[in-house]
């Protein structure tokens, strides 16, 4: 894919943002970079990391009850304090010594039934680099992947946690083309969003939910 960010993005939802703010603001130390408002009772709370963008949405109605995804946890790279716990939600957080198990940015761990089978996926239809036998980059970003509980088909990608990672793109829509010719499946189509942002959505073997967006601030390019 032509990344127009060498950096993955990672979502998730949650109704507590009093919580998260305080969370991801005092106990990892991320700086919160804007608020985007997403539709009426829906926020998004931008966290920057390494130019990664933890985002943080969240929902004044009670979120459906869904499955967990098999994202399962964040690394970042932090030059002081380390940390290891979990966010109000749930999933494991990790603040590690730059460098440490390859994480220069941010590291993703993803879990599935099959491990090999989701590394294989990612690096054939998404295109990402192999760079061990249990681990993946997009950009900077890693991904590694482990054997353990995993993802479930679902109708929407909003439920609490961890639920969906973001690949920045200078085309949408020719992504997901190329991402299904691939072997990916397509779970929600290309629609534009406030002249900021065109994204859709495609799902890895294990249901689990990837962002394929072209934001304008990156890419330069207009969105109708």
């Amino acid at each position: 894919m032509r990344l127009a960010k060498p950096h993955l993005d990672l979502g998730l939802f949650t109704n507590d943002i009093v919580a998260h703010r305080a969370f991801w603001s005092d106990t990892v130390g991320l700086r919160l970079d804007h608020e985007l408002d997403m539709a009426p009772g829906w926020v998004q709370y931008r966290y920057d990391a390494h130019g990664s963008v933890i985002k943080v949405n969240h929902r004044v109605d009670p979120l459906v009850p869904r499955p967990p995804s098999g994202f399962v946890g964040l690394s970042i790279a932090a030059p002081a304090a380390l940390f290891a716990g979990t966010h109000p939600d749930g999933g494991e957080v990790a603040l590690v010594a730059p460098g440490s198990g390859g994480v220069v940015g941010i590291g993703i761990t993803v879990a599935g039934p099959d491990s090999q089978r989701l590394l294989d996926f990612y690096c054939t239809a998404l295109q990402f680099d192999q760079v061990a036998p249990d681990a993946a980059r997009c950009g900077d970003s890693l991904v590694r992947f482990v054997d353990g509980p995993g993802g479930w088909l679902c109708d929407d990608v909003a439920a609490a946690g961890y639920r969906y990672l973001t690949v920045q793109v200078f085309d949408a829509d020719a992504e997901m083309t190329a991402i299904a010719s691939r072997g990916g499946r397509i779970v929600r189509d290309a629609v534009s969003f406030a002249g900021i942002a065109r994204y859709g959505f495609v799902e890895d073997p294990d249901g689990n939910w990837i962002e394929i967006s072209a934001r304008t601030s990156l890419t330069g390019i207009a969105v109708s």
